[in-house]
């Protein structure tokens, strides 16, 4: 099968690179090479000349079966501009230079953000989306280009939380783990009783895999992912210090935390592609020996 992944460079993508090459023949797309594909494409999704890249690069190989897009401007600095060109022109772009040859099937990978702060959670697919901050608006902005493109290909969304692992930086859960395995306490907002979704980016990839193998039988179909369960940034904090071995005292602080309560409600995808995350300790279990090794 052949299988391009767009942001191949990126944590996910390098994560997802690694698995499939071993039996599929993976195009990383990335303004990037991408060492784990089997074939690199430097190729920035936000120009204009992109489509016609691509559709030159699908008439002078095999063109993709599969499109694993994961391309996108993740939270943090930035302008408005910056996100729209990130995840909605290179979105654009990319349907555009695949209409000649379309896949049979595209995964992008959404966010929870798209939901902001829900009024009931578990959030579930039919909770109302849009995001009042850049990244989660543009993020819905790329879901409802590719809903466009169901014409042309099976498009399945998956909206998932902050993802953690090995060689990531700037997610929750990693942040946790530099003061853990330097034994330094961990002080945690809103008295630790916020709750927070995350997963293992292994997780994620299982799902994508899953995803290949048995699609949903829809055109269009969104997927909340996550850890499926109603977990606090204390309970999260304890089960990282206990797999690590580490002797860090976690301090709850009376500080407000700028985040709010959020879990996704996971049955669709629990239902549809057989999307079974780890538990607590195990995920944290498996995060703890990638940073040991």
């Amino acid at each position: 099968m052949n299988i391009w992944i767009t942001g191949c460079s990126g944590f996910l993508g390098t994560r997802l690179a690694n698995h499939f090459a071993k039996q599929h023949h993976v195009t990383g797309l990335s303004r990037r090479d991408c060492a784990a594909a089997s074939s690199s494409v430097s190729i920035d999704l936000a120009k204009s000349d992109s489509p016609r890249v691509i559709e030159k690069l699908s008439a002078e190989s095999a063109s993709p079966e599969v499109v694993i897009h994961a391309a996108s401007k993740q939270p943090g600095l930035g302008d408005l501009a910056d996100y729209v060109d990130a995840n909605v022109h290179s979105t654009s772009n990319l349907i555009e230079g695949l209409t000649q040859q379309p896949p049979r099937l595209i995964i992008y990978t959404s966010t929870l953000s798209v939901y902001g702060r829900p009024s009931v959670i578990p959030v579930d697919e039919s909770s109302p989306a849009g995001g009042s901050l850049p990244y989660g608006a543009t993020k819905r902005w790329g879901e409802q280009l590719l809903e466009t493109f169901q014409r042309y290909s099976r498009i399945v969304v998956l909206r998932m939380p902050s993802l953690y692992g090995a060689g990531q930086a700037d997610s929750f859960i990693d942040g946790l783990a530099r003061p853990a395995q330097l034994n330094d306490s961990i002080e945690l907002f809103s008295r630790g009783e916020l709750v927070r979704d995350a997963l293992h980016v292994s997780d994620v990839v299982r799902a994508i895999d899953n995803c290949i193998g048995q699609p949903p039988d829809n055109a269009f179909s969104i997927m909340n992912l996550g850890c499926g369960q109603r977990i606090k940034t204390s309970e999260w904090a304890r089960a990282l210090v206990d797999a690590l071995d580490s002797r860090s005292a976690i301090i709850p602080v009376d500080r407000e935390a700028s985040q709010f309560d959020l879990y996704a409600d996971i049955s669709a995808a629990r239902q549809q592609i057989a999307f079974a995350p780890r538990s607590l300790d195990e995920s944290m279990k498996v995060y703890a020996d990638e940073l040991r090794a």
